[in-house]
């Protein structure tokens, strides 16, 4: 399924590069603070880093499909408490909205289909589904804001919201009401850099 799924993003993203001429190949990396809405688990700081095609069709708008590792999840808020660490590979498609024509202030809108790199439909397969406890993915919402700057680089500010309620087997293992779906949120801050080819 990952062979799959990469070499369509491969092909998706040559077609692109080839059709349109302002296309540049950039890279993203900065920080979440990732919460799991209904559990009684606290925030938890990870990492972001992956690869995005900036296509830009107009001097306003830019569709920006990305590939992204995210780590998410929650801390314990206990001394003896399990700590849930979720690691997905993101697949986005950003869309920004620039402002003014020569100003770098844009919007982001989009959605995202996340998924777990630990807990996928791989080791359900091979598990059995004994060990699944986190959805294999996770559909999501993301907005924010950035500004790019002539060279390249940009500053962004995300918040990203999941659809998907991540107790695969309703055990209710990370507390709270287990009539509540448990969700992912994550405000993200970060770089963003834009190559020249």
């Amino acid at each position: 399924m990952k062979k799959i799924l990469f070499t369509s993003l491969f092909i998706t993203i040559s077609y692109v590069l080839v059709a349109q001429s302002k296309s540049q190949l950039g890279i993203r990396l900065g920080v979440n603070n990732a919460k799991i809405l209904n559990s009684e688990l606290d925030n938890k700081t990870g990492l972001y880093t992956g690869l995005f095609l900036a296509v830009r069709f107009s001097d306003s708008y830019t569709m920006q499909p990305e590939i992204v590792y995210s780590n998410q999840g929650g801390n314990a808020s206990f001394r003896n408490g399990e700590n849930l660490n979720i690691n997905y590979v993101s697949i986005a498609l950003a869309n920004k909205f620039f402002v003014s024509k020569n100003q770098g202030f844009h919007f982001i809108l989009g959605p995202s289909l996340d998924v777990n790199f630990d807990d996928n439909f791989i080791n359900l397969i091979n598990d059995n589904g004994d060990n699944l406890e986190i959805t294999p993915i996770d559909l999501a919402v993301f907005g924010g804001i950035g500004y790019e700057f002539d060279f390249g680089l940009a500053l962004e500010l995300r918040f990203k919201q999941g659809l998907i309620d991540l107790d695969f087997n309703d055990s209710g293992e990370y507390g709270g009401n287990s009539e509540e779906n448990q969700l992912n949120r994550v405000f993200q801050i970060g770089l963003a850099y834009k190559f020249n080819m």
